[in-house]
């Protein structure tokens, strides 16, 4: 099997030069990474056949004969396929943008997205799926004869000539690609709303979110499927910890009563807080992408169950080893009613940043914008663990600006100015100003002593890169930095995605403008091009700025080079140009330093990718802690900064993508894994 020399040569050779070839490893690098990733598998035997049932991710459920295989002839056939609930992602080949091994502009959910698992019995095949939850399909005998829907043309392979046109992307498996099941919404009403033909044959059951996203499942050793108490699934609900699912009656007219929840066990043992205030909501962590501190409580930002706060040291500043809950917003992405009174969510926290002016959490949604969570009275000790605070934002503190929430107005008009999706990743904040790295929208500037209820108050200071086109000047921005002159210049350093390395003059916050946007040089078989994958964060230390990047790790510069302006003539967000490509030119400065860790002996095989980041300076000795996804932490040692070294790379559970120290503790954002310490 080609390894990942064919795909680099499909892109730098085919892609990128003079070669003309066909790319298929490149395209599926591009289009198919986590569409088809067979995650889970069963196996039922029937006379003269033996089928397997694949949970293939985005994929979807996909069962195969492989009665061949027993009989030791190899051969094995498509029998069906039960479609997955797509996520967001992609919707069309996208030419316009720079095409590397990781250019995946809004890939959101689509690693976790799909199905999950699966087993068979009774001639029923139930299995996960992301989206719909706990999903149960007839005909596991014959799944040609039952897996397809009315509407459709017929047939199963949505990339089939005779069925489409055979276009890269038909085979997708988003709303508009599936032509053999009703993926029309089963309420138009619901933006949410699970497709028609889970709520008709060869469906039985589709659960949607339980207590979390569907997860993988045991089914019981006795299942009673016509009795109302016993516990027949037990299924991990993605960050919801597991419960115990009863099957009630898969013929009830309604969803909802074809199972019940007999017991939930959360992730943590803490005690939360309730929406009416109370101490007695279960508290599941496990989705955790963001963390930040104050010098006693750490402030976790964990998707849908929004912000929470825990105390890691005491008043005198002694260190806590166990971290104990003391504080959360409500444990929904959608606002709650409690007698009569709108108990607003931090909807899908990703990364947050405290704002010790202002005593307040910021945090990032990658969908419905900025919220700011008033922190104050856990900063002034009111809470306590198994008597927890109740954290609530007001419509005052959420600031958006494609959203249905603040800055709609009571007409539901919009703001008026931006025009597309929220998409905040993370936030500098200098006085009133927040500085927001926006996705494709580029640089969003708020301002958060302004209403963000009312339109003609002005609290959308300004944007830089939010115009629409076949690429974002900005990329897909993750992460900002900020530093001032001694003239009182303001700039700001972008983590823009797979465009790169992004420096901006926000003297004016309201007129920003670019001095310079570009990805780092990387030298192919001498060949000058650019370096793949995306600029994930961003930090200036003295006089030196470093980005992380998902493919190659860490890569740093000078102030000096950063901030030197582009001859003039040449468009700042276009300074260089692929040899070849006219007339060659290069206006790119050099990295100061540079680490890739599959470069580092012992490492060379090393799966990983650096993500968020944060550091310490004692005296001249400068380290650097990062996330590094499935690798776990890496601390790397920049003292010298033309010469990075790795100190430590140390395994987490889950997926480490923030870090933060305190008071000489580490403190990790581990996603599925969690919230992790290290002293």
């Amino acid at each position: 099997m080609p390894d990942y020399r064919q795909a680099n040569f499909e892109i730098s050779q085919v892609w990128h030069g003079d070669i003309v070839a066909p790319t298929p490893w490149a395209d599926f690098d591009r289009y198919g990474r986590y569409y088809y990733m067979a995650r889970s598998v069963d196996i039922a035997s029937y006379p003269n056949r033996d089928i397997a049932y694949v949970a293939y991710a985005l994929g979807g459920l996909v069962a195969v004969d492989i009665t061949g295989l027993r009989q030791q002839d190899g051969t094995t056939s498509l029998l069906g396929i039960i479609p997955a609930v797509p996520a967001h992602g992609p919707d069309e080949p996208r030419s316009g943008e720079t095409k590397s091994l990781y250019p995946h502009y809004g890939w959101g959910m689509l690693k976790e997205g799909g199905v999950k698992d699966v087993e068979v019995r009774d001639n029923v095949v139930w299995y996960a799926d992301h989206f719909a939850g706990l999903v149960a399909v007839s005909g596991a005998d014959d799944p040609g004869a039952h897996w397809q829907g009315a509407k459709g043309k017929g047939g199963y392979d949505n990339d089939d000539p005779a069925l489409g046109d055979g276009v890269l992307g038909d085979h997708w498996p988003d709303y508009e690609f599936v032509t053999s099941f009703d993926m029309s919404p089963h309420d138009p009403t619901d933006n949410e709303s699970l497709p028609q033909w889970l709520f008709e044959a060869p469906a039985m059951l589709a659960s949607g979110e339980i207590i979390g996203h569907g997860g993988p499942f045991e089914l019981a050793p006795t299942m009673d499927l016509g009795a109302s108490g016993s516990a027949d699934i037990l299924q991990a609900t993605g960050a919801g910890g597991v419960a115990w699912v009863d099957i009630v009656d898969l013929a009830a007219p309604n969803q909802a009563d074809r199972y019940d929840l007999l017991a939930w066990y959360p992730t943590t043992d803490e005690i939360g807080a309730a929406p009416d205030g109370s101490p007695t909501q279960g508290m599941s962590i496990g989705h955790t992408q963001g963390i930040t501190a104050s010098n006693q409580y750490l402030y976790l930002g964990d998707g849908p169950h929004g912000v929470s706060a825990w105390q890691i040291a005491d008043f005198n500043g002694a260190p806590i080893d166990l971290p104990r809950l003391v504080a959360n917003t409500v444990q929904d992405e959608y606002p709650v009613t409690v007698n009569g009174e709108t108990v607003y969510p931090a909807t899908h926290a990703t990364m947050v940043v405290y704002d010790e002016a202002t005593e307040s959490v910021l945090s990032c949604s990658q969908s419905v914008g900025l919220r700011r969570v008033p922190v104050g009275r856990v900063e002034g000790g009111l809470g306590v663990p198994g008597a927890p605070l109740l954290l609530q934002p007001t419509l005052t503190d959420i600031f958006e600006h494609g959203g249905e929430g603040a800055g709609d107005g009571e007409d539901g008009a919009g703001s008026g100015s931006l025009k597309g999706q929220d998409h905040a990743s993370g936030v500098v904040v200098e006085g009133d100003l927040a500085f927001v790295a926006d996705g494709t929208m580029g640089l969003t500037v708020y301002d958060l002593s302004k209403d963000p209820t009312d339109l003609a108050s002005g609290y959308i200071v300004g944007n830089l890169g939010g115009e629409k086109g076949a690429k974002p000047p900005l990329g897909r921005a993750t992460a900002v930095a900020l530093w001032r002159d001694v003239d009182g210049g303001r700039y700001l350093f972008v983590a823009a995605g797979a465009r790169g390395v992004g420096v901006i003059d926000a003297t004016d916050p309201s007129a920003m403008r670019f001095i310079k946007v570009f990805e780092p040089i990387k030298l192919e078989d001498d060949t000058v091009n650019a370096a793949d994958g995306r600029a994930v964060d961003v930090r200036v230390i003295d006089d030196v700025v470093w980005f992380t990047y998902s493919s190659f790790g860490l890569v740093g510069y000078t102030l000096e080079d950063l901030l030197a302006p582009v001859p003039e003539g040449v468009d700042p967000t276009e300074i260089w140009t692929r040899e070849g490509e006219g007339t060659n030119f290069d206006y790119r400065p050099l990295a100061l330093g540079y680490l890739d860790l599959t470069e580092v002996p012992g490492y060379e095989t090393l799966a990983y990718e650096f993500l968020f980041f944060d550091h310490t300076q004692v005296l001249d000795e400068v380290t650097l802690y990062i996330g590094a996804g499935d690798a776990g932490v890496a601390v790397v040692d920049v003292t010298d900064p033309t010469t990075p070294s790795v100190l430590e790379l140390v395994p987490t559970i889950g997926d480490a993508t923030a870090v933060v120290v305190r008071n000489g503790r580490l403190y990790v954002a581990d996603d599925v894994g969690g919230l992790v310490a290290f002293r």
